[in-house]
């Protein structure tokens, strides 16, 4: 079987490359006796590899690997038929079927990602698609026309619904890791109902220490009033990201336009330093696209954010289906992995608590082996030493004992 280090190399392959389902689709009629139709629209969100590797699934007729079900388990089988590896689907947690307090599903309010991140979209309208300055990248608005069926809903989710989630998940872990974005709204100013999902968690969940906040991380623009940075801090938010998505300026213009003419580079990158001041080191995160520039003013975008006490979030580019990038590839898995390599070095020597199991345990608001769409962190954590997956979390382990087998009837899709 691959080790640690080969596992987080195929992570890579597959976030660029994707993977291939159609042997998988015919063996669920042949074998699982699934209906043609049902096999047809199957898309399982996430795999776990050996060694609490887990990544996300990006279907590619095209790809590297496919996935297959052999006697009962699911491998991974390379283009020459030979198995690379086994794998399992990542089931859903216990309370995955429940329902919030107003008795809105919680499928409807949350996302799981791994076993310990949940990911909370606040609205999926952004007002810049209706004038035509969205992220190029992005397919946020469109998303809900091109998934019909991914229970992608407009509706807002209110705070009280975020926390019954919330509260839910805390009966089954130790610590759950929260992440919560949003579109932007029509008047582009404010935090809007951010800010009562900030109050109603620091009402339900009341707390006395810094490490005693929700951990959650909230990805947002900022706005055009620097002191709401504060507010956010103030508000008992535990980790803020504002994210550069590219740090080069002109890159930035052409890329994310609306957020250069609303917001502006020098507010975006003063609302971060600010960020840092309040938060703290550890605290204030910006995303980047691996993908989008050149490695030099990327990794230039990683400097600048870990000289700040700035952690960076680097992402695999993936062509999103109804962005303007929709159609394009991503850079090599060579020039993906390399250029991942020195950022992982850059950060562990600049910000060297992030190569310790404390801050992974009491501080970062996010799941390193949850963090399904990126493998910055498991690098990070690997070429540190670090073991304590998932940070001792006891929904891992109880989630871990119940998987093992090929059960595609109540694993994420």
């Amino acid at each position: 079987m691959p080790v640690r280090k080969e596992l987080i190399k195929l992570k890579c392959d597959l976030l660029v490359n994707g993977l291939r389902l159609n042997e998988l689709r015919k063996e669920l009629i042949t074998s699982q006796n699934w209906e043609e139709s049902r096999a047809a629209g199957f898309l399982p969100a996430e795999l776990k590899l050996h060694e609490e590797i887990f990544v996300q699934i990006r279907e590619n007729s095209e790809a590297n690997f496919r996935l297959k079900i052999q006697d009962s388990s699911l491998i991974l089988e390379d283009k020459n038929a030979e198995c690379v590896t086994t794998a399992e689907f990542v089931s859903l947690p216990p309370f995955a079927k429940n329902y919030t307090n107003d008795l809105t599903a919680f499928e409807k309010v949350v996302v799981y990602n791994g076993l310990c991140n949940l990911n909370f979209t606040w609205n999926y309208y952004c007002d810049y698609f209706r004038t035509g300055s969205e992220c190029r990248f992005c397919n946020l608005t469109p998303a809900q026309d091109f998934y019909p069926d991914e229970n992608i809903s407009n509706a807002r989710k209110t705070s009280s619904q975020v926390a019954d989630v919330i509260e839910t998940a805390k009966k089954y872990h130790t610590d759950p890791r929260l992440i919560l974005t949003r579109g932007t709204p029509a008047d582009k100013q404010g935090l809007g109902g951010t800010v009562q999902i900030l109050e109603e968690l620091s009402k339900r969940f009341p707390y006395n220490t810094q490490r005693e906040r929700t951990k959650l991380l909230m990805t947002v623009s900022p706005t055009k009033n620097i002191e709401e940075v504060k507010l956010l801090f103030d508000l008992g938010l535990h980790s803020v990201s504002f994210n550069f998505e590219v740090f080069d300026k002109g890159y930035w213009k052409a890329i994310v336009p609306g957020k250069d003419r609303n917001i502006g580079r020098g507010l975006w990158e003063e609302s971060l330093t600010v960020a840092v001041k309040h938060f703290g080191p550890g605290r204030v995160f910006s995303a980047m696209i691996a993908g989008l520039e050149p490695r030099k003013t990327l990794i230039e975008g990683v400097h600048w954010c870990c000289d700040r006490g700035i952690i960076p979030i680097i992402v695999p580019f993936s062509p999103e289906t109804g962005s303007q990038f929709e159609g394009f590839r991503s850079p090599t898995y060579k020039w993906m992995f390399e250029t991942h390599l020195e950022a992982a070095a850059i950060i562990t020597e600049k910000l060297p608590f992030i190569a310790t199991e404390e801050y992974w345990k009491h501080d970062a608001p996010v799941c390193a082996e949850c963090f399904t769409g990126g493998f910055l962190y498991d690098i990070i954590k690997e070429n540190s030493g670090l073991c304590d997956f998932h940070s001792g979390n006891i929904l891992s382990s109880s989630v871990l004992a119940e998987s093992g087998n090929v059960n595609i009837n109540y694993n994420k899709h």
